[in-house]
């Protein structure tokens, strides 16, 4: 089945470049992390796959251009530019996304719902108000949100924010068992957690310093390219650990 193929992509604002000449293909499924530093045009990119702003190139998502392919996609945003303040119930959140499908809330999709919210160890919460929960019990809601299209592409951007070890882990496995049939992209500061479940890595600093498999990517001369400063990797057989490296603040 056809992934998603980028081809050439620029993104200016104000005629800066924020996104220069990026070229890759994403088989389906797969498990891609997206790193780079703060300002690097990592959020940029995942706005250019969803088609929610301008660019120049080519993108095709399942052989589709953004803007027609959005029922195939579940996104979740950077917390900060979410509203975590709404006055609504956990399980108002979830069926949104149905509601404005026009897809209506029939018994069967509230099962769904229901069966998400268990995903991530929230369906107790279901009559609660969102509000009321704390900031990892709310992106854990907000990640079984993503799901309740039943995307075929999931897209990621700092899902782990807010969120306590546990939780954290918690979710990771899910996302493990998740790509078997679908494909994960996911903007990560710390891909240590996740490299054992990764299949492709793009370095991105506003141009594309490498994309390919985590044993061809990481390593010491790109994470020096990509963060200006040189960082000691550690290999495990087929795996590579990053000591240190870029933290979200």
């Amino acid at each position: 089945m056809k992934g998603i193929e980028v081809s050439n992509l620029t993104v200016k604002f104000r005629n800066e470049a924020v996104l220069d000449n990026i070229n890759l293909k994403i088989n389906h499924p797969s498990f891609v992390v997206i790193m780079g530093p703060n300002g690097a045009g990592k959020t940029t990119f995942l706005k250019a796959l969803i088609g929610l702003i301008s660019y120049t190139g080519r993108i095709k998502i399942f052989g589709n251009a953004p803007k027609d392919a959005r029922n195939t996609i579940g996104y979740l945003p950077q917390r900060d530019h979410i509203n975590t303040n709404v006055p609504l119930k956990v399980k108002d959140v979830l069926l949104l996304p149905l509601i404005s499908r026009h897809m209506g809330i029939k018994k069967e999709n509230v099962k769904w719902a229901k069966g998400n919210l268990k995903k991530v160890g929230m369906e107790k919460y279901w009559n609660d108000k969102f509000d009321t929960l704390s900031g990892g019990q709310q992106q854990r809601v907000l990640f079984a949100r993503t799901l309740m299209t039943d995307p075929k592409l999931i897209i990621l951007d700092e899902p782990f924010s807010a969120t306590d070890v546990k939780t954290k882990m918690e979710l990771i496995q899910l996302l493990h068992n998740l790509k078997i049939e679908k494909t994960i992209l996911i903007v990560i500061h710390d891909i240590n957690p996740l490299v054992e479940c990764t299949d492709s890595v793009l370095l991105l600093n506003k141009r594309q310093i490498d994309f390919g498999l985590v044993s061809q990517v990481i390593n010491e001369e790109n994470m020096k390219k990509l963060y200006g400063v040189g960082i000691p990797i550690i290999h495990r057989e087929k795996v590579c650990y990053i000591m240190g490296g870029d933290r979200h603040v």
